[in-house]
């Protein structure tokens, strides 16, 4: 489908919407009253993902990112842009019961998020049915453009895990020596179990012998991954490969370390976290691999990630964590679209869905038809000496 036939559909329905808004609300900008008595145009934009949970980390360093823009934008006079966050625990389920707040709160024009797959999933019909434009900085579960056949709200800042797999492939397929044989490990959830099938099927493609003939999986919810360590044990692989989030990952690998399972160890963007060393141990985590289709970024940094990096520990009070980028990314892409004048959902998810190319801190971004992302470059990092370092660059098909 091109874009010009999704912004086709788009019309019709969106008009619908434009039309309830302009009653709800004006269709205009809400209105503040400054401490000079004087009224200043508002805007709200949302985030949506975990502030609290095991993965929490991961939904706080996206809040953050959004913070920094927000902050960057008020700064420069204008509309005032509002935050508003909704804490969904990374848990489809309470998403599905948070989302009737920021559905039904006619001032969030525009979110951030979800943050993770699972519950972009639970959430993307209702999304579709308010008009409400959504870029998610970090979930990339392959087939969620397609849980709203010809969805126009969804969007995100992010490559999917068909890319992603492929880099994870390419880096396996690249090492010399080769890999003489590759576990495959997820957690069933809907980013985990995605990433892990379509590593497993690429392997198979580059003829990379597997340890066993189907994944083996791990309980999030349990603290012992004791069959599954014994598992690993017996089929001896030389590489083991993690889909899922980093607690669970760090978990998995110290006990693995624990029980002398020295296979090289690599995760997906989930895992990509200092919360995996933490849940791992300095000493278990120490050259462990963890990639993502994004940039972290780091001190070292040069450019406008640089540049993004000092603004955000300057503001934030810690440095800028995994998906960071990408969420400051989003956020200013929002902000440009209200601050353009498109001050309600039917106007911004218009913007949005034309944006040409955009030139943010962490990457091109430019969107698919379908709302998936123009990207091609992959990263893998390693764990050296206590912190997650860059390792290599992978441009992957």
């Amino acid at each position: 489908m091109t874009r010009t036939t999704r912004l086709g559909w788009r019309v019709t329905a969106l008009l619908a919407v434009s039309s309830l808004l302009l009653a709800a609300c004006g269709g205009e900008d809400d209105e503040a009253t400054s401490s000079g008595g004087q009224t200043e145009q508002t805007a709200t934009i949302g985030f949506v993902g975990a502030l609290t949970g095991d993965n929490a980390n991961l939904g706080i360093n996206i809040r953050d990112g959004i913070k920094v823009a927000v902050d960057e934008e008020n700064a420069k006079g204008g509309t005032k842009i509002v935050l508003k966050e909704f804490d969904t625990s990374g848990d489809p389920a309470r998403a599905s019961t948070v989302k009737d707040q920021f559905i039904n709160d006619q001032s969030v024009i525009g979110i951030v998020g979800p943050a993770f797959s699972g519950e972009t999933r639970a959430v993307l019909p209702s999304l579709q049915a308010a008009g409400l434009v959504m870029i998610s900085s970090s979930a990339t579960n392959t087939g969620l453009p397609t849980v709203v056949p010809n969805a126009t709200v969804f969007h995100r800042a992010i490559a999917d895990d068909a890319l992603q797999a492929n880099g994870i492939v390419a880096y396996y397929n690249g090492l010399s020596p080769k890999p003489t044989k590759v576990a495959v490990v997820h957690d069933n959830t809907e980013y985990g179990k995605g990433l892990a099938d379509d590593v497993d099927k690429g392997l198979t493609t580059k003829s990379i012998t597997k340890a066993t003939n189907a994944p083996l999986t791990v309980d999030p919810k349990a603290q012992d991954f004791s069959s599954t360590v014994n598992a690993l044990r017996t089929a001896a692989p030389s590489h083991i490969f993690y889909g899922g989030y980093y607690a669970e990952a760090g978990r998995l690998r110290k006990q693995l370390f624990d029980a002398n399972v020295r296979a090289d160890f690599l995760s997906g963007d989930g895992s990509l976290d200092g919360g995996f060393i933490t849940a791992a141990g300095a000493t278990q985590a120490e050259g462990a691999k963890l990639s993502c289709p994004c940039n972290l970024a780091l001190e070292s940094s040069t450019g406008s990630l640089k540049s993004f990096y000092d603004s955000f520990k300057q503001k934030i009070g810690k440095e800028p964590g995994l998906y960071s980028p990408e969420a400051y990314d989003s956020a200013k892409i929002l902000i440009a679209g209200i601050k353009a004048g498109n001050t309600d959902r039917a106007k911004l998810l218009a913007y949005v869905e034309g944006v040409g190319p955009y030139q943010g801190v962490s990457k091109t971004i430019e969107f698919e038809a379908n709302g998936n992302l123009k990207a091609k470059t992959f990263f893998v990092f390693h764990v050296k000496s206590g912190k997650i370092a860059p390792l290599q660059e992978i441009q992957a098909s």
